[in-house]
């Protein structure tokens, strides 16, 4: 059987993460805003860089570097999981807030690689199925209600539930993988 870890890696995206204006200097500046019918280099770094978050962009899309309703939608779903409005266009504001969340990019964790994991990002809001080091699917993901904070640290999985429902807020939990005393990880509809 698999060995499962729990890898946070907030601290390690904190430590690495660069200041917006030094983000915002690079010579993408010129490039913005992206939108919709573009081509080129630029959209196909924008794409990328939505992939790395999990991200699907459809193929047409990929294969033509085209920036499209495929890779507009995604930008509008980036948009909104980080509070900037969601207008589907990459402006300045909504190109630095993605450099800064998709960096190191392609960049696990050595925690991530080891075993059969999942291994977490609270700064990406980001979880990822990792299989010898592939990453094998990736969700968006919510880390705790207020004053209930995400433990960062890498953790084996003790008791797995997969009808769960929570004694503290009486609300379904399905396929709960719990580790560090009553912390899980489930899937949310």
């Amino acid at each position: 059987m698999h060995k499962f870890v729990i890898a946070l890696m907030s601290a390690v995206l904190a430590l690495l993460s660069v200041a917006p204006a030094a983000l915002a200097s690079d010579s993408t500046a010129g490039a913005l805003p992206l939108s919709e019918q573009q081509t080129g280099p630029m959209i196909t770094l924008l794409q990328d860089r939505l992939g790395w978050l999990g991200y699907h962009i459809d193929d047409s899309e990929l294969g033509s570097s085209l920036f499209g309703q495929s890779t507009a939608n995604n930008v509008k779903s980036f948009q909104a999981k980080f509070f900037i409005s969601p207008t589907g266009i990459v402006d300045q504001r909504t190109w630095v807030e993605l450099r800064k969340i998709s960096e190191p990019r392609g960049e696990l964790p050595p925690t991530c690689t080891e075993f059969t994991t999942i291994c977490i990002s609270l700064e990406q809001k980001l979880v990822r199925y990792v299989v010898d080091g592939q990453v094998r699917m990736s969700a968006d993901a919510r880390f705790g209600v207020s004053g209930q904070r995400t433990s960062p640290g890498s953790y084996q999985v003790y008791w797995k539930s997969r009808d769960h429902v929570s004694s503290r807020y009486q609300t379904p939990m399905p396929f709960s993988l719990f580790y560090d005393g009553d912390q899980a990880v489930h899937y949310s509809p």
